[in-house]
């Protein structure tokens, strides 16, 4: 099984109880999300007791039947007292299992990725599924504040940390800076214009705004020395504010908005086997050095073909950067069930006044924001927008 299944339906048992079995004989079939597979006996034996029915659905780790390389009858208490013992073996600590130093420095130009991405310092011993540890990562869920998950002997899974979002959100009285926001129903406005599309395309459905902005801030910040490219600086700036207005930040599920917390900000690779979009996860966590050094990475990577599949998942919002194509204006592709994706233009020369009232000629860089009109009206992507046009012609946030 994959790394990030938690289950699986035991669909049909090939053998039945009392039946002797033969190495590498086939025992029952397993269904996963992606693929349907039998699994082999890996020792002789007899089938003893069958504890997952058929069409029942199993927890990675859980015992599904048990088998005996002895003759004999095995009453019910036997059963349970073999399961009991195996249950205290697995819970038993672990030893020699190292914490990775997130604190060891990095160099200045390109930091390390394993130190720079948000991880739980959960202890060894817990058990936690790879996916429920990532979702936690993802959401900024402490791991400690969870005693006892649903699965097998307490074993977290992911259901576990999106329960303890919930539980969280409603306790408190102020929304929480990080996770998944509970899902917000369209206003009837929006109700009105969903019906008006829904027979629409993902294109014909969009709306969009554009603007340029005065580009001699970030500009000055991009030097030969540090590497640094305006989309970089643009992205930084973006992931920022969308940490803090999360309407943008939101995917669209049917007739509900989910807003997150935590920006994961999907960017837009031309590649020779076509165009690949990788996600940054927590963007909004990282220094303007790491976000260059991980853009950098995951566009390497897709030109590579060297990607692994989770690096596509969960992304929150869109971001194309055709500067290096020329392209002055264009319209980003939404990538469903995201709200909104931004285009970020090439630099070109604009006319202006100064303070004097004379005209002078300025650097200047488009930015056009496409979005669903379905969950944002054009009113909230203009302003939005103003404010990061704003943001980065003033001075961008600090490190």
């Amino acid at each position: 099984m994959g790394v990030s299944d938690e289950s699986a339906i035991l669909s049909k048992w090939l053998v039945r109880e009392g039946d002797r079995i033969h190495r590498g004989q086939p025992v029952f079939s397993l269904e996963t999300d992606k693929a349907t597979f039998q699994h082999e006996a890996e020792s002789d034996g007899i089938l003893v007791r069958i504890l997952t029915g058929e069409g029942e659905e199993a927890a990675v780790g859980s015992p599904v039947g048990i088998l005996s390389d002895v003759d004999g009858k095995f009453t019910d208490s036997d059963i349970e007292i073999l399961l009991r013992d195996s249950v205290n073996e697995e819970d038993a600590p672990q030893v020699g299992i190292k914490t990775e130093d997130r604190d060891k420095p990095g160099t200045a130009s390109e930091p390390d990725e394993s130190r720079i991405l948000p991880q739980n310092k959960a202890d060894a011993e817990r058990r936690i599924s790879p996916r429920a540890r990532k979702r936690a990562n993802e959401l900024g869920v402490d791991l400690k504040t969870i005693r006892r998950g649903s699965g097998p002997q307490g074993r977290i899974l992911e259901r576990d940390i999106l329960k303890a979002v919930r539980t969280a959100f409603h306790s408190e009285p102020e929304r929480k800076t990080t996770g998944i926001h509970p899902g917000r129903p369209l206003t009837q406005a929006d109700r009105i214009v969903a019906r008006g599309i829904e027979a629409k395309t993902a294109t014909e459905q969009a709306g969009f705004v554009s603007r340029v902005f005065d580009a001699r801030s970030i500009l000055a910040l991009c030097t030969p020395q540090n590497g640094y490219l305006p989309g970089m600086v643009v992205c930084y700036e973006l992931a920022h504010l969308l940490a803090e207005k999360h309407e943008l930040n939101a995917r669209r599920h049917i007739d509900r908005i989910y807003e997150y917390g935590t920006v994961h900000l999907r960017l837009t690779v031309e590649t020779p086997f076509g165009t690949l979009k990788p996600v940054i996860r927590c963007a909004e966590t990282y220094t303007l050095n790491e976000l260059s050094v991980l853009m950098r990475n995951a566009a390497s990577r897709c030109r590579r073909f060297a990607s692994k599949p989770q690096e596509f998942q969960d992304g929150t919002f869109t971001v194309a950067d055709l500067s290096g194509y020329g392209a002055d204006f264009f319209m980003p592709e939404l990538t469903p069930p995201e709200l909104c994706a931004l285009g970020i233009g090439t630099v070109s020369m604009q006319p202006g006044g100064d303070k004097q009232g004379k005209t002078e000629v300025y650097p200047a860089i488009r930015l056009t924001l496409v979005y669903d009109r379905a969950g944002i009206d054009a009113l909230r992507a203009a302003k939005s927008l103003n404010e990061l046009a704003s943001r980065l012609e003033h001075g961008w946030t600090q490190q």
